[in-house]
């Protein structure tokens, strides 16, 4: 399990950096596309990169007043993603709302099945009590999740230093008398603190459904399916929670904003915040209490 974490975490950080990467490259590119497209229409280059950009209209249908403008901002704060600070950012929201789910279902219901499948929860339970089983496990899921949580962050800082140049040559000229804040150091430690919790929120639902499937082959693979198939339903994505649980907290970059719950009108806010983190800590809780009297049960039982 040891060696599955750590390729999942250079995995992880490998798509980060390249993902970052080529988004940053995309924005660059479309920048130096409609500079072109204003250059030949004979456009005034410094007045348009010299007067905001207004955006009006729903998302699908946006009216932009100034695209010279436009594509700049974007293409500067795409760059962000090649900073320490904003490749630990962008590359933990990206998987606490890809991966750490996934992983965590997995790791809680390998943890959830061990015991079982090998005999040792008739003779564990006795010495380490009801409180021991229902707390250990939980607690181990939450700090496995915070470490694989912390190694990622540091490795795609380390990725950054490789990154950056290589974007940074690409990048042209007229970008460097513009910058933009990335992600400052509170944002990026609350993203890391949350990916963590949505983590071992669905490790424990993995630690449930072991515990009560005693199978790990099929849940896995139906998790797996249902959680990127689903989306495709629309509002029953279950990445709507975890989307409203990082709404003002998660860092993307570029034209991918994932979806909260519905169509809010207003748009929900940081204000809203609260209400998904609710929903993460209220899956994590109810998970782990509900294997506990299912725990019990098996304990009591012949082991196969």
């Amino acid at each position: 399990m040891v060696l599955v974490l750590a390729g999942s975490v250079l995995a992880i950080t490998g798509w980060g950096a390249v993902s970052g990467a080529t988004s940053a490259l995309n924005l660059v590119g479309q920048f130096q596309a409609t500079l072109g497209d204003y250059q030949e229409n004979g456009e005034d280059i410094a007045r348009a990169l010299s007067t905001p950009s207004e955006i009006s209209g729903p998302d699908e249908r946006q009216t932009i007043t100034n695209p010279l403008r436009y594509d700049l901002d974007q293409a500067v704060q795409g760059l962000t993603q090649m900073t320490g600070m904003g490749a630990v950012a962008a590359t933990l929201s990206l998987s606490a709302l890809v991966f750490f789910p996934l992983i965590g279902f997995a790791l809680g219901l390998f943890m959830g099945t061990h015991d079982v499948g090998s005999g040792s929860i008739a003779f564990r339970w006795p010495q380490s009590g009801h409180r021991g089983i229902a707390i250990s496990k939980p607690l181990t899921l939450l700090l496995t999740m915070l470490l694989l949580a912390i190694t990622t962050a540091v490795l795609s800082a380390v990725a950054s230093l490789f990154t950056s140049p290589i974007v940074g040559g690409q990048a042209d000229a007229l970008l460097e008398p513009f910058t933009t804040e990335g992600p400052s150091p509170s944002q990026t430690a609350a993203i890391l603190l949350l990916s963590a919790l949505i983590g071992a929120a669905f490790a424990n639902l993995g630690l449930f459904v072991g515990v009560l499937t005693r199978n790990r082959t099929i849940p896995l693979t139906a998790f797996a399916l249902l959680y990127f198939l689903v989306p495709m339903l629309g509002f029953a994505d279950p990445r709507n929670v975890i989307a409203l649980a990082g709404t003002g907290v998660f860092y993307f970059v570029g034209q991918f904003r994932p979806q909260t719950l519905g169509a809010q009108d207003p748009p929900l806010g940081a204000q809203d915040l609260p209400l998904g983190i609710l929903a993460v800590a209220a899956l994590l809780v109810l998970s782990g209490a509900a294997a506990a009297p299912v725990w019990r049960i098996r304990a009591r039982l012949p082991s196969e």
